[in-house]
């Protein structure tokens, strides 16, 4: 093989990864969390700066991405 084919291999290999670990997101069961940073010396919550946090329910469903081997 060329050089050439191995980097279209490896591109390729890699959008199919990419293809399928957002189809095991799109089935997976997710809560959005809003937190709120604080002001530092009043400690109130800024609620004009919220960060968003993704909650996956059921780990196992994103981590058998890896063949099945997660404990490692």
């Amino acid at each position: 093989m060329r050089t050439m084919d191995n980097a279209k291999i490896i591109e390729t290999i890699e959008k199919q990864a990419f293809i399928n670990y957002l189809e095991k997101l799109s089935h997976t069961e997710m809560h959005k969390i809003t937190l709120f940073t604080r002001f530092p010396i009043t400690a109130t919550p800024n609620l004009s700066n919220p960060v968003y946090f993704l909650l996956v329910d059921d780990l196992t469903k994103i981590a058998d991405m890896n063949s099945g081997v997660y404990g490692n």
